[in-house]
């Protein structure tokens, strides 16, 4: 019974911080708190080191590509940023067993006092999978330099993640 309890313990608290489990042909919503971010040196000020983030990303098994040599891989979706930090690059890319499917590079501005978010668009017919593709990668850049990378501040992160292959 101990060991039971602790199996179910263990299995309760992996299930409140992983993503679920993706199968090709389901859809998967990303947001901000699923991903990791990556930070970089900024600079020191008054004895303190400032970090900027960089980029967000995560990195998760799929399941359902045996014996399939192609997928087709589609990322939609929306990248809020502060008011004040509005004008600013996000690059999106998509990894298939670290390997690099397909980018996307979009642009948030601020014009006449109201913010435009970044709205990233991947769409890939019949990506080939030789070998198969255990897990997805998706990472998401900021654009420009540390500076702007530090003063930019990423408020929300919704995606959507769709990896289907012909029947």
């Amino acid at each position: 019974m101990k060991y039971f309890l602790i199996l179910a313990a263990c299995l309760i608290s992996n299930a409140a911080s992983a993503l679920p489990t993706f199968f090709v042909g389901e859809a998967m919503q990303i947001t901000k708190s699923d991903l990791q971010p990556i930070t970089q040196f900024y600079k020191r000020e008054n004895g303190v080191d400032k970090y900027a983030e960089v980029a967000y990303e995560v990195e998760f098994p799929i399941y359902g590509t045996y014996g399939l040599t192609e997928i087709d891989v589609e990322l939609t979706g929306n990248i809020y940023s502060a008011w004040y930090s509005s004008n600013f690059g996000m690059k999106v890319a998509v990894y298939c067993n670290n390997t690099i499917v397909a980018n996307d590079t979009s642009y948030g501005v601020r014009y006449e006092h109201a913010s435009y978010l970044v709205k990233p668009q991947i769409h890939v017919d019949s990506y080939p999978i030789p070998d198969g593709c255990e897990s997805i990668k998706i990472r998401m850049e900021k654009q420009g330099n540390l500076s702007r990378m530090y003063f930019t501040n990423i408020m929300d992160i919704n995606v959507r993640l769709y990896i289907t292959n012909k029947f």
